[in-house]
């Protein structure tokens, strides 16, 4: 602030007679804001907006970038850039934010080679190289020598001798000799010798590496496999040995129910003509008289049908003597399951014409029967007269297997 300085009294010379006023310097003011970035890509850089892939060499890209002023659209072709992550790339043409980049051939102007099949990602830096230099002096002559071998990544006809890497598409590659050094083999069979470690299921193996004990198995866990014994159940003893297993059943054989079933006439029944009746069913003849052997295992008299009393395997046996009544009758015979035929004979006649004779029939089947309801009869069908079923006829059944 303005001060007043003090009297000159005293002075040689004259005194002043206005007062001279002096500023003093106040405090110092904040610092002031930065200054902002400059523009991106501004003849220096840019970052791409979308992913891309490396070409294969020789080949060709189409890169959008977020800005491409930097780039001198005259001169495309001429110059280079450094993709972020993938090397060097030859600017081929520039439109907009559309930027065409080669993957320049193996030793094309001496350029390191961006990799193939790379990923330009999103917002990678592309920044420019520089224009192509004067093309250099022709090098000296000479190169590998013919007579030895080589490996190479590619293949390459300046080295006549030397074997690529990226021809071998398949089969099995090993170096031989001592020190690793020698040639390569490309024979499809893997020596079972230059085999280690556990193979997986998913390559074909087990992916177990234990010893199996005697008798274990290889059994199937959900995700793999797993060493494992077999466990014995009931009435069941298991021994396993040295490449072997020994199962044996410690129980005796289950008893067999036997079932046997016969019923005969003792009398003659008469089926009128145009009727199907059962000749051993007390309902459809009331008056009949038969004689029977275990007639109490499965069978009804009301209705003259077998019930198996078990499952399994019967044979089914009938025997008539079958005489016609007053004239020439049709008949049919039907065995019978469940109410269904299961098997009949051809219709054929029964007369008792002179001179008179009995016709022999006889039937024999085996059938299953699943559950113990399952129930076996046998019926007679006759038209045009009637026809007497004769003293004898009869209707047998067997259980023969389980």
């Amino acid at each position: 602030m303005p001060s007043q300085l003090v009297s000159s009294t005293g002075c040689c010379q004259p005194c002043d007679t206005v007062p001279v006023v002096v500023n003093v310097p106040g405090p110092q003011g904040a610092a002031g804001t930065n200054g902002t970035n400059g523009a991106n890509g501004l003849n220096a850089f840019t970052y791409t907006t979308a992913a891309a892939l490396v070409p294969p060499l020789g080949g060709y890209v189409v890169v959008q970038v977020q800005d491409s002023s930097f780039l001198p659209e005259s001169i495309a072709g001429q110059f280079f850039v450094s993709v972020q992550g993938c090397g060097y790339m030859q600017v081929v043409d520039v439109v907009g934010l559309s930027v065409t980049l080669g993957n320049p051939a193996a030793g094309v102007l001496s350029i390191p080679n961006a990799i193939p099949t790379t990923p330009i990602s999103i917002g990678s830096l592309i920044t420019l190289a520089g224009a192509i230099g004067p093309q250099g002096p022709a090098g000296a002559s000479g190169g590998a020598s013919s007579a030895a071998t080589y490996i190479v990544r590619t293949p390459d006809a300046s080295v006549p001798s030397a074997t690529a890497l990226n021809s071998f598409s398949s089969g099995y590659i090993k170096t031989q000799g001592s020190s690793g050094s020698g040639f390569l083999s490309t024979v499809a069979t893997v020596p079972v010798g230059d085999i280690s470690g556990v193979l997986p299921v998913a390559n074909g193996g087990t992916n177990v590496a234990t010893i199996p004990t005697n008798g274990q198995l290889l059994i199937g866990n959900g995700s793999g496999y797993t060493l494992a014994s077999l466990t014995a159940g009931s009435n069941i003893t298991i021994t396993p040995g040295a490449g072997t297993i020994s199962i044996a059943s410690t129980a005796s054989g289950a008893a067999f129910n036997y079932v046997t079933f016969t019923r005969r006439l003792t009398g003659n029944n008469l089926i009128a003509a145009a009727a199907t009746k059962n000749p051993f069913s007390l309902g459809d003849f009331p008056s009949g008289s038969w004689a029977g052997i275990d007639t109490a295992s499965g069978f009804t008299a009301a209705t003259g049908r077998f019930t198996a009393p078990f499952t399994g395997y019967y044979k089914i046996d009938a025997v008539f003597n079958l005489l016609g009544s007053t004239g020439t009758a049709s008949v049919i015979v039907f065995l019978r399951k469940n109410g269904s035929n299961i098997l009949q004979t051809q219709e054929f006649n029964a007369t008792n014409a002179s001179p008179q004779s009995l016709i022999p029939v006889s039937l024999s089947y085996i059938d299953q029967a699943t559950v113990i309801t399952d129930y076996y009869d046998i019926l007679i069908q006759t038209t045009g007269f009637g026809v007497n079923v004769v003293t004898g006829s009869s209707f047998s059944i067997q259980r023969i297997q389980a």
